[in-house]
């Protein structure tokens, strides 16, 4: 097993709701068709949260979208993906994250559950990072606004290119 599948499993978290697995399942998978560009180089925060982040939010976007149309994980598109991504109108970056939490509680989740696999990873997913001003901004280092847009972002630019 890779280094991110290992991490992958820790950061699912035990337990959930089927759909949960699936969909993690579907991310580590998808992850291992590009692995160079998710392989964390270390164990320091800054090569393994912003993994976390992209594999998190791979796995919680189709989660979400499953349930929703009721399909399987593996039939969520790329396009529904950055459709549920895509700022609304007058909508920021926090905002986008208040809409998907609020996707996750219409779905019985209780965001503030610590026994919720769920909802542990999407407060992990949630957390707004503030710009270092010891960083500039084109440091790869640097973290802004909330690590599921940052993370998810990266996984579906030109950069990884992932195919789904």
């Amino acid at each position: 097993m890779t280094q991110i599948a290992e991490l992958s499993r820790q950061w699912q978290g035990e337990g959930g709701p089927e759909a949960w697995d699936e969909a993690w399942d579907r991310a580590r998978e998808l992850v291992t068709s590009r692995l160079s560009r998710f392989e964390p180089v270390g164990q320091s925060d800054w090569a393994v949260g912003p993994a976390a982040d992209k594999v998190g939010g791979l796995a919680t976007a189709p989660y979400i979208l499953a349930l929703e149309q009721r399909v399987d994980p593996a039939a969520v598109t790329r396009r529904s993906v950055e459709d549920l991504l895509r700022h609304r109108e007058g909508e920021t970056d926090s905002a986008i994250a208040r809409r998907w939490e609020a996707h996750l509680e219409n779905l019985g989740h209780d965001v503030d559950d610590e026994s919720d696999p769920v909802a542990v990873r999407w407060r992990v997913l949630r957390t707004e990072y503030e710009p270092n001003e010891d960083l500039h901004w084109d440091d790869a280092t640097c973290r802004r606004g909330p690590g599921l847009l940052e993370g998810l972002r990266y996984v579906l630019s030109g950069h990884v290119a992932l195919n789904f």
